[in-house]
């Protein structure tokens, strides 16, 4: 069914449409990241965050005892209502704003770049963090000219 729209709304239409995709991208690539993170203590699994327009300072707190000994067994939940996204200062991704996910950590860098010892892990491989990077990527370019062809 077509959507009758006043030619003066098309601008304001088009731009919730993209408001609306720049969420949606943001969010996924915020769980995907938690999602495919490597586990140990839970602590870079939780200190993902999103910033706005500039990167936060969020740590996750102390590290603690590792979980579980044998690490190749542990795996992400299936399911991701346990990643709420961390927005930092401030509520709702808007058009004209640059977004940021990223993990503050000092063995961060090493983890996103699937590095093997002193602080990097066997759960990962290198290029994860750009493999999610160019999916949402993907994504949105597919969703934007839909949104171009539709209005």
């Amino acid at each position: 069914m077509a959507r009758n729209i006043k030619i003066t709304e098309i601008g304001d239409y088009v731009n919730g449409r993209l408001e609306k995709l720049l969420r949606v991208a943001v969010l996924d690539a915020d769980t995907r990241l938690k999602m495919e993170s490597p586990v140990d203590t839970g602590r870079f699994r939780a200190s993902w965050q999103v910033g706005e327009n500039a990167a936060g300072s969020y740590d996750a707190g102390p590290q603690q005892t590792s979980v579980n000994a044998d690490r190749s067994m542990t795996s992400a939940p299936s399911k991701p209502e346990g990643f709420p996204l961390r927005r930092m200062n401030y509520g709702k991704e808007t058009i004209g704003n640059v977004y940021s996910i990223h993990n503050n950590l000092p063995y961060a860098e090493k983890l996103a770049l699937g590095q093997v010892g002193s602080g990097g892990s066997k759960q990962t491989s290198p290029g994860w963090v750009q493999m999610v990077a160019k999916d949402i990527q993907s994504f949105v370019i597919e969703e934007a000219a839909k949104i171009g062809r539709e209005s």
